[in-house]
């Protein structure tokens, strides 16, 4: 369906952006409503048991690099290799892509963060696993020098999956595929830490972060909105190549 958007006509696609919706909302219902509330519990307990038992038994080396993701810097750092993803597609394809590409990066960055601010408005409050378990291992607790996030009095939903979902959206939409894989393994990168740490629950990502990012990823790409801030922001950043001479 092609309709005007703020000036723009661009394609609406209704009936996927409905079954999008309605698959979010299943989803998230599953989790607060019996009996799949209750699967969700079973298998955030196993997760969280499996991992943090190996905490228990591993090595120094296992420890520490599970201490080292769930440093603070280590966000940061987990965000720029996604967006390095999207740096090295826009180098490999050549001058004529980087502007675009820019473009495509803080569109993301945008989207992303609006994610988060939506997923503070679902109505639920959970500890982390390290904070309602009392025989746990806790990585801040070994760690000495330096702290590391373990324990979270609010996780759902969890922040990092839907950064990392939103910018894997974002990478499978617009680059090549092989780049767009690329981002799967980036985002693992954020979120795994934060499970094998004990910060959040495995239905923090999956059920939580699926929502906000099913309901966001919609909104970008089956109305025009993402084509239309992209196209607005591409000028700007090819404005700043050439006044840089890149």
């Amino acid at each position: 369906m092609a309709l005007e958007f703020l000036g723009c006509r661009q394609h609406w696609f209704v009936g996927r952006l409905l079954f999008a919706h309605i698959f979010a909302f299943v989803l998230l219902l599953s989790w607060f409503i019996e009996p799949g509330r209750q699967y969700w519990l079973d298998l955030d307990v196993w997760v969280f048991r499996y991992f943090n038992d190996g905490l228990k038994t591993g090595s120094e080396a296992w420890r520490m690099l599970w201490a080292l993701t769930n440093h603070r810097l280590f966000d940061l750092v987990s965000a720029l290799i996604l967006g390095l993803v999207f740096v090295i597609s826009g180098v490999k394809q050549g001058r004529q892509t980087w502007a675009r590409h820019a473009a495509i990066l803080c569109v993301t960055a945008l989207v992303a963060f609006l994610g988060t601010r939506i997923g503070h408005l679902i109505p639920a409050d959970r500890a982390s696993g390290t904070v309602i378990f009392s025989d746990v291992f806790l990585l801040n607790d070994w760690a000495t020098g330096f702290k590391t996030k373990d324990i979270s009095y609010s996780t759902f939903p969890g922040d990092h999956g839907m950064v990392a979902l939103i910018g894997c959206g974002f990478a499978f939409f617009y680059l090549q595929r092989c780049y767009a894989f690329a981002s799967i393994i980036a985002g693992l990168i954020i979120v795994v830490p934060r499970l094998v740490g004990g910060a959040h629950w495995m239905s923090d990502e999956l059920v939580g972060a699926g929502f906000v990012g099913i309901v966001v990823l919609s909104w970008a790409f089956c109305s025009p909105l993402a084509n239309y801030l992209v196209a607005k922001f591409e000028p700007y950043w090819e404005y700043l190549f050439t006044r840089l001479s890149i």
